[in-house]
């Protein structure tokens, strides 16, 4: 597959992730003890955009000659994979877009639960999308008398690659009531639903989940070995995060439908670092310096050095387990909803409005990546013809006269 660069310097080639994963990756895995999966992806992530994954061969139609082109990881971590599944997936989120506000919340667990969830992620996460979802889903039904609609996104990451889990909630601002064929908008204010509350919901449903995993003798949870085992132990370490405030951010509700995309396109496909954050690294020291936003300090960007080891390192936590689905959708929104919802929903609201906006032509995506051009002639008129996978082999589906010139 080829893939479009995603956040690379549109200028010059730059840095890249996958550069600075084929400088340490070999001390690494005699330093840290990797799993076969995070090591797994690593070396994906380090073989991208090179010849060690295969080739395509493009043909171009204007000159009529061939040239091979190193094929992408398509990893869902890798920075330089992501453009173009981003767009794809901002295509089909247009359809289910309503003309009304559209409020932003940030849940996020406290400190005491990060290594448990680092040792735990399989169970762990999922926990967490349904505690977040259960309480903004209650809050509408009991506020507004019908379903919300929710796009919910994990990101582990903060700004210095620190193990820092948090779910970004996109939340309709109003409730469809699929009985009554109604749909109820919230008052305006900062946010959909009052924090406190919600927070304290939030943190009621997941340790309410928390305890039923730990009470399963059958699949029991990891511990981490600061944690104390015995029974006693795990009690009052609950009871503490039962009685600790669980930070909820509240950001400014979007303007509409479009905010609500520009957003999207920002946050949905994301990893923990963009190649356009790395400025420079030093073979010699086996040190890699990145850029990161110090929201402590008026959000000036600073840069950050580390060895090559803790950058993968740091990196690593940000791997998912197989299968982990990071971009989910509840309510209205839900797959088995969709389809029948949100059109009543936005019949309904338009009926109200003078002037019905065209929520497709509002949300176009923005412009697509330009295509590759020939090496040869500059023609962007180039046609993938096949391609040689990592052990040498052709795959030709159609046959094509090759200009190795």
């Amino acid at each position: 597959m080829a893939c479009p660069r995603n956040g690379d310097r549109p200028d010059r080639l730059g840095l890249t992730v996958g550069e600075v994963l084929r400088a340490g990756l070999a001390a690494v895995r005699e330093t840290l003890p990797l799993g076969a999966r995070p090591l797994r992806v690593l070396r994906q992530l380090a073989a991208c955009g090179t010849f060690q994954l295969g080739a395509n061969l493009l043909a171009c139609e204007n000159c009529q000659r061939s040239h091979w082109a190193a094929r992408s990881c398509g990893d869902r971590h890798c920075p330089r994979c992501l453009a173009g599944k981003s767009r794809h997936w901002l295509q089909q989120q247009v359809k289910s877009l309503l003309p009304v506000t559209y409020y932003h919340a940030v849940f996020t667990l406290p400190t005491a639960l990060h290594r448990l969830l680092q040792i735990n992620p399989t169970r762990l996460y999922p926990l967490l999308f349904d505690a977040a979802s259960q309480a903004l889903l209650e809050f509408g039904r009991n506020r507004l008398g019908g379903d919300l609609g929710i796009t919910a996104v994990l990101h582990t990451w903060g700004q210095q690659l620190n193990f820092h889990p948090h779910l970004h909630a996109i939340v309709t601002g109003g409730a469809w009531n699929a009985h009554t064929s109604r749909w109820r908008s919230a008052r305006p204010r900062k946010f959909l639903f009052p924090v406190r509350p919600l927070a304290g919901l939030f943190r009621g449903k997941f340790l309410a989940g928390l305890k039923i995993l730990l009470a399963d003798r059958q699949n029991p949870l990891r511990w981490p070995t600061e944690l104390a085992n015995p029974p006693l132990a795990q009690a009052r370490w609950l009871s503490a995060l039962y009685h600790q405030p669980w930070h909820l951010y509240i950001k400014r509700p979007f303007g509409g439908p479009d905010t609500v995309l520009a957003y999207l396109a920002n946050y949905t496909h994301r990893v923990a670092l963009s190649n356009r954050r790395l400025v420079h690294l030093d073979p010699d020291k086996k040190t890699v310096t990145f850029t990161y936003r110090d929201y402590r300090d008026a959000s000036k960007v600073k840069p950050l050095t580390l060895s090559t080891v803790e950058f993968i390192r740091r990196f690593t936590w940000h791997i998912l387990p197989t299968g982990l689905v990071r971009i989910r959708h509840y309510g209205i929104l839900g797959n088995n909803r969709r389809h029948r919802d949100i059109p009543k929903a936005r019949a309904f609201l338009e009926k109200f409005r003078r002037r019905p906006p065209s929520v497709a032509a509002a949300c176009a995506p923005t412009a697509p990546t330009p295509p590759p051009a020939c090496p040869h002639c500059g023609s962007l008129k180039l046609r993938w013809v096949g391609f040689i996978d990592p052990r040498g082999h052709w795959h030709l589906p159609q046959p094509a006269k090759i200009d190795s010139s």
